[in-house]
């Protein structure tokens, strides 16, 4: 089996730029449309699974370049974890967030040498959907290798077993689901080999194996100090049970190594190994540092196991992923320049990193090829990314194959040793380039020696053009605007004058009725003001100048004469009314035909202070 010592750095070799110019960005949703994000992914050599937001997993062929939709029973409901397995179909589960969980299966595309008559015809993809186990999202799914066994677990701790028979799932497409085990904890991973499941919550890491019943048994008799999102995961060394190792992430950034029956052999510290420069795996679009540093500093700690490249791990949490040797106790690699980790998936010596809702990171010991895809045959994408080399070579083959060398066969020198294959009757008899002649501007004579004699004139200086820097005068509104302004000077206030617009003024759009709604409104708001329940007017006057008809009168003589102090009385309010006096109720003052031509500054107001009053609320101003 190759290592990581066989092949070259971890890095990453090319973006996949033929995956996301197919993917689409939004899906539509009844008379809209949705944006497409990606929440899950899961890899094999052939295919990559991509779960969205929106109840559909994209199927991509990655040696096809091909992408297909696998839509689940409920649309829109989102895709938390998908898990794909290669058996006799390809076996795609899928949980989504209401507790359901989606099996998808997709038939093989057979081999070209197999006859037509051994091939079997009209096999479709078929979907399957276990529902009313699971009440809270699923939060992790494994497979058997045989693909018989679906093991899942959901964010409430419930653990439920799916058994396939392929035979029976065929013709009768059904399936048998039952609940095995309930943690009340967060479900954080599951690792399932020779007859025994892993389970790892925020609380613990449990060996479940089914003998009558499942026999439940713990990992370690340590309970956590902290919940967390710590994972585990089973590495079958050798085809015996007892050759089976568990490994188990703990807080503090240790690693638990114990046995099938869930003894710890011992514990991997890795703390004081990161606290040293470790080797960073370079990306093609890293974080920039102003990024970087605008993130949340959090703790460096573990989360779930992944096996790598047959004898390595991989953990990540949100921020940073590890690649750890647990034989050499070291550290690899470490890969810390990402925005955010949403989801790891690995395969053999394969990375894919879902970095963000639209961005997929592969991360590798060697290029992506694959050896039945002809280079020459591959999209201008992927070529964009070969060797210089390769290019340069491209480019003399092209043109020692084109007419253009051919052409400038005569123009070279005989004894040169470049080797160019010729053909003569590509060569075309072509004829002499002349410069075509200047035609020359005919100027009269006459004119350029009146330009002469004024070029020799002398002027004075004061009829030159010199080009001077103006400083832009303030405009008379902002002169207004600032001679407007509020000054506050020794504690007093002067008040700032509002200018009309120049624009005019706007029609009143209102109808007749609210309008007279609001003078009447205003009216007995100006009326309480003035306190105009207190004064009298003599309406006789009033009738009179009412009743004149004369047109040539000034329309002073038609108003009110307020320059009259006789025709304001004053009423005094008694303390106690007599009983002469009517009682009068609180009424609204009646509207009167009023000018609006009252000389207001004409007016005297006569107050007369009452001492005999005792209530000192009369001192005030009757009239405004």
């Amino acid at each position: 089996m190759a290592t990581y010592d066989t092949y070259n750095s971890l890095k990453e070799w090319a973006p996949l730029t033929d995956l996301f110019n197919k993917l689409p960005s939004k899906l539509p949703n009844g008379f809209f449309t949705q944006d497409v994000k990606l929440t899950c992914l899961d890899v094999l050599p052939e295919f990559l699974a991509l779960g969205t937001n929106l109840g559909v997993v994209f199927w991509y062929d990655r040696k096809k370049k091909d992408l297909q939709r696998l839509r689940c029973e409920k649309q829109n409901v989102q895709v938390t974890v998908v898990k794909i397995i290669s058996t006799v179909d390809y076996m795609v589960a899928c949980g989504s967030n209401d507790g359901s969980i989606n099996i998808f299966q997709i038939p093989k595309s057979h081999p070209d040498c197999i006859p037509e008559s051994l091939k079997p015809k009209g096999k479709q993809v078929e979907r399957y959907t276990v529902t009313d186990l699971h009440k809270s999202p699923i939060t992790a799914i494994e497979w058997a290798k045989n693909g018989m066994k679906l093991f899942s677990g959901d964010k409430g701790g419930c653990i439920v077993l799916t058994e396939i028979d392929f035979y029976m799932f065929e013709l009768k497409h059904i399936c048998k689901s039952m609940e095995i085990l309930n943690e009340s904890y967060e479900v954080v991973q599951l690792s399932y080999s020779q007859q025994r499941l892993l389970v790892s919550t925020t609380y613990r890491s449990i060996i479940c194996q089914r003998q009558e019943k499942w026999k439940v048994c713990q990992v370690g008799k340590k309970d956590r100090k902290i919940l967390g999102p710590f994972g585990g995961v089973i590495y079958q060394s050798g085809p015996k049970t007892t050759d089976a190792v568990l490994y188990c992430t703990r807080p503090g950034l240790r690693i638990w190594v114990a046995d099938y029956d869930g003894n710890v052999n011992k514990t991997l510290l890795f703390k004081d190994l990161l606290k040293k420069e470790c080797s960073e795996v370079p990306i093609i679009n890293p974080i920039s540092r102003n990024l970087k540093m605008l993130k949340p500093q959090k703790e460096p700690s573990f989360g779930v196991l992944l096996p790598f490249n047959d004898n390595l791990l991989l953990t990540y949490n949100n921020d940073v992923i590890y690649v750890l040797d647990p034989e050499k106790m070291t550290v690899l690699e470490t890969m810390s320049h990402f925005r955010n980790v949403l989801w790891v998936a690995t395969y053999r010596d394969e990375i894919f990193v879902l970095e963000e809702e639209r961005s997929i990171i592969r991360v590798s010991y060697r290029p992506e090829q694959h050896p039945d895809v002809d280079v020459n045959s591959a999209s201008p994408v992927s070529s964009a990314f070969l060797p210089i080399t390769s290019s340069i070579k491209d480019i003399t083959n092209k043109l020692q194959t084109s007419s253009i060398i051919p052409a400038m066969s005569p123009f070279l020198d005989s004894t040169s040793d470049v080797n160019i294959h010729t053909d003569n009757s590509l060569i075309m008899n072509a004829e002499e380039a002349k410069e075509s002649p200047i035609k020359s501007r005919i100027v009269n004579p006459e004119i350029e020696k009146k330009f002469n004699d004024i070029g020799k004139q002398q002027f004075s200086e004061k009829i030159l053009f010199r080009q001077t820097k103006h400083r832009k005068k303030m405009s008379a509104s902002t002169i207004s605007l600032s001679s407007n302004s509020s000054e506050e000077k020794d504690g007093y206030i002067k008040p700032t004058l509002m200018t009309l617009s120049s624009v005019g003024v706007l029609p009143d759009l209102r109808s007749p009725e609210s309008i007279q709604n609001d003078i009447e409104y205003k009216e007995k708001i100006l009326a309480d003001i003035l306190n105009l329940d207190k004064v009298k007017i003599s309406l006789d006057k009033l009738h009179e100048n009412d009743c004149d008809e004369v047109e040539d009168a000034p329309e002073e003589e038609a108003a009110l004469n307020l320059g009259n102090v006789d025709d304001i009385e004053c009423v005094e309010i008694d303390e106690e009314p007599s009983s002469k006096s009517p009682v009068i109720k609180d009424v609204p003052p009646a509207c009167l035909n009023i000018p609006n031509d009252w000389k207001l500054a004409d007016i005297q107001l006569n107050v007369k202070n009452d001492n005999s009053l005792s209530d000192t609320s009369l001192t005030d101003w009757e009239i405004v």
